[in-house]
């Protein structure tokens, strides 16, 4: 019986790995660790002296000259700072982020897999060691992670998990869902991406539209290849189910209404434009369905094809790529 049972064990074991995709295997690098200095703006910026605001902030400026760049002798701005600094909602933004993020032991580890994933893809593009986390009022145009002078900066606030602050602040439910703390390596991987790799392009037809998309997506699954799909994409849990279960009936009116070549403004919209759902499909559908299909043609040519990352990162037949990629939906 225990013999049985070690052969059915191993069974088990052989079968579980045949379910692996040939794309995930080939993500599975071992990357060299990459040791990052962390800092919280957000510290300093919150317990400066009000009384002696403008003092306060010449004294920190030289060190923190990503976020003091400016004169401190103008009023204006100097007033600007002290009023973010005093603002009631500032100041809870701060609590909860020190609440939720208590140290940074969380973030630097995945901010540093990140970085590491990058610099085994990209060992030649100088990266910087520093990194400041800030509170910024969670403003809805600006990236929560972007890139200064080569310091990467992170805005907290920005990861509350679903906090009821983004509810007072108008944020739709559809982006809430994107303020989960997974999605900071996803939003590190791909502030590397349009740093250091993208390249603008006229916007063509919808099949080159996805094949640009899922080459990103794909870019940030390689540096964050532990990340669910539904965070990649930034779907719910739900989102993504009702993607895959229907996207052969999906593939197929997009083929068979000749979508795919279609290069308007309406189709663009209606594959890539961010929102709570594609109407056309149904209330239940995410947005970015172009997203969704372009990231599995990309993971389809990976499968099916000896590749270089970057080499595939710099292709700019996308056209080429979906025809190679042997994308076959399941009906």
């Amino acid at each position: 019986m225990k013999r049985l049972t070690i052969i059915i064990l191993a069974i088990l074991a052989v079968s579980c790995q045949k379910q692996i995709p040939a794309y995930k295997a080939k993500l599975d690098v071992k990357t060299e660790p990459y040791d990052l200095h962390f800092e919280r703006y957000e510290d300093v910026l919150f317990n400066l002296d009000t009384a002696n605001f403008q003092q306060e902030l010449k004294n920190i400026q030289s060190h923190y000259r990503v976020f003091l760049s400016g004169d401190l002798d103008n009023r204006a701005a100097v007033k600007y700072l002290k009023d973010f600094a005093t603002d009631p909602f500032s100041i809870k933004l701060y609590h909860k982020v020190k609440a939720a993020y208590p140290d940074l032991k969380q973030v630097e580890l995945m901010v540093e897999d990140v970085m590491a994933h990058f610099h085994y893809y990209y060992p030649d593009i100088q990266l910087s060691t520093q990194v400041f986390t800030c509170v910024t009022g969670v403003i809805v145009d600006v990236p929560p992670v972007q890139i200064f002078d080569d310091v990467l900066v992170v805005s907290l606030d920005w990861y509350l998990d679903g906090d009821e602050v983004y509810d007072q602040i108008g944020m739709p439910q559809y982006m809430q869902v994107r303020t989960a703390t997974a999605t900071l390596a996803k939003d590190v991987a791909n502030c590397l991406y349009m740093t250091y790799l993208y390249e603008w392009r006229k916007q063509g037809q919808i099949v080159g539209e996805m094949v640009f998309y899922g080459r990103r997506n794909f870019f940030v699954e390689a540096m964050c290849p532990s990340m669910p799909d539904s965070v990649l994409l930034g779907y719910s849990a739900g989102q993504w189910q009702w993607a895959v279960d229907n996207e052969g009936a999906v593939w197929a009116d997009i083929v068979g209404s000749r979508r795919l070549y279609d290069a308007g403004l309406d189709a663009y919209m209606m594959f890539f434009g961010d929102g709570p759902f594609t109407q056309a499909y149904s209330n239940d559908a995410p947005s970015r369905l172009g997203e969704f299909f372009g990231l599995n043609i990309i993971r389809s040519f990976a499968s099916n094809h000896d590749y270089d990352l970057v080499e595939l990162m710099g292709r700019k037949d996308l056209q080429n790529v979906f025809q190679d990629s042997g994308y076959k939906p399941k009906k």
